[in-house]
């Protein structure tokens, strides 16, 4: 089972205290707070006027209270509900004004959790349920509570909520913008993988193909180079089978341990010089010479270092014609590695395509801020130039 990068909300939150977390972990606690809040000033003062109150106030306080109890499954509905019991409230306690802290609880609720469009449509809906609810005074002669337009409960209640619901949208385009660049590095990644995958078959299969072909030219008149060669066919098929079962590997295994394989997969890769002997016992005579400083220890860089080389003499070894020589130069100096490598191979007559593997030597290049260029020498063969940077000596070289 493949394990997910992907960050959650509460993965970029810091850790909440102990009481916040515990609450967060039983909403039902924060509920029933909720309405001993809202309803408990209107029961009180039910009870207080019990000789002078009808007796269907507390059927009114009994809904209002349900249905803040379900504020977070139905916030409009529970808002609707809420505020034709408050606006009805005033007719089962005369004397007394509309009940709007439950109204305003219910309104920061949809406020919170819906769109600002409804949040306003509740607003104006509460409004308009204490202007209904005026018409019975009016019929019975007498004078109706007053209806505040602007009520300050509600309007708190009402800004509260948006912020608190526009902190909340934000925090959750944190965490996309978080996942498509946590996705574009894996993409990047995988494409890094792709690139290894292309040099690891490409360089063994045109080394197993030249000795192959080396060894049935002259099995009958040197058999012991013949025998050699086919030896040397099958350490490199185990090299190269080695190499590609590390790099599938690392696209099997869990998203979570991707960067770290990516990271350490070039600390297995053989030396420059280990490398020459391989084409030097294809048949091409490679020399490698090391100038300046050691390369630096960052194993991405020393295994775009390989990679280059690597795919450089591949290509001298299938592309060139009766090539003599091929000489690898490694030049470092403050922070500035420059590969060069050429041969004296003759160019065949079609014309030149570039392939994958110029591709990958110009897109390993770009990865370290450097630059590669390719082409004929005058005199005959062709010649690869690379120059890559360590992190931070581009800024400074420039």
């Amino acid at each position: 089972m493949t394990a997910s990068l992907n960050v959650q909300l509460s993965d970029l939150r810091r850790p909440p205290a102990r009481p916040l977390a515990w609450l967060r972990r039983h909403p039902i606690v924060v509920d029933v707070a909720v309405v001993l809040v809202a309803c408990a000033p209107h029961l009180i003062a039910l009870i207080s006027q019990a000789g002078d109150r009808g007796w269907w106030g507390y059927p009114l306080l009994a809904v209002t209270a349900a249905a803040l109890l379900l504020r977070r499954h139905r916030p409009l509905a529970t808002l609707v509900i809420v505020a034709l019991a408050c606006a009805f409230s005033p007719l089962a306690q005369p004397g007394f004004g509309y009940p709007m802290i439950p109204f305003a609880f219910a309104l920061y609720t949809v406020a919170s959790l819906q769109p600002a469009g409804r949040a306003l449509l509740g607003y104006g809906a509460g409004i308009g349920a204490t202007v209904l609810a005026t018409i019975p005074y009016s019929l019975s002669g007498a004078a109706p509570p007053l209806v505040a337009i602007l009520d300050p409960f509600s309007l708190i209640a009402l800004v509260v909520g948006l912020v608190v619901k526009n902190r909340r949208e934000q925090q959750q385009r944190l965490v996309e913008l978080v996942n498509q660049r946590i996705e574009n590095a894996a993409l990047t990644e995988r494409a890094r993988i792709a690139a290894e995958m292309h040099d690891v078959v490409a360089h063994s299969l045109t080394v197993v193909v030249t000795l192959a072909n080396g060894a049935t030219s002259i099995r009958e008149r040197q058999p012991a180079k013949a025998d050699a060669a086919v030896e040397r066919i099958a350490a490199v098929a185990r090299d190269a089978l080695e190499d590609m079962h590390r790099t599938l590997n690392m696209l099997r295994s869990a998203d979570a341990g991707l960067d770290q394989n990516l990271h350490h997969s070039g600390d297995n890769l053989p030396a420059l010089d280990e490398l020459a002997d391989r084409f030097r016992a294809a048949g091409l005579p490679v020399t490698v010479t090391h100038d300046g400083a050691p390369l630096p220890e960052d194993v991405g860089l020393r295994q775009a270092v390989f990679r280059i080389v690597q795919e450089s003499l591949t290509n001298t070894l299938r592309h060139a014609i009766a090539p003599t020589r091929a000489v690898v130069t490694v030049h470092h100096e403050a922070g500035r590695i420059g590969i060069t490598v050429e041969d004296d191979g003759r160019i065949g007559h079609a014309p030149h395509v570039p392939g994958h593997g110029l591709v990958g030597i110009e897109q390993r290049a770009a990865a370290h801020d450097g630059q590669a260029r390719s082409g004929p020498l005058p005199a005959g063969g062709w010649r690869n130039v690379v120059t890559l940077y360590t992190p931070g000596s581009r800024a400074a070289d420039d």
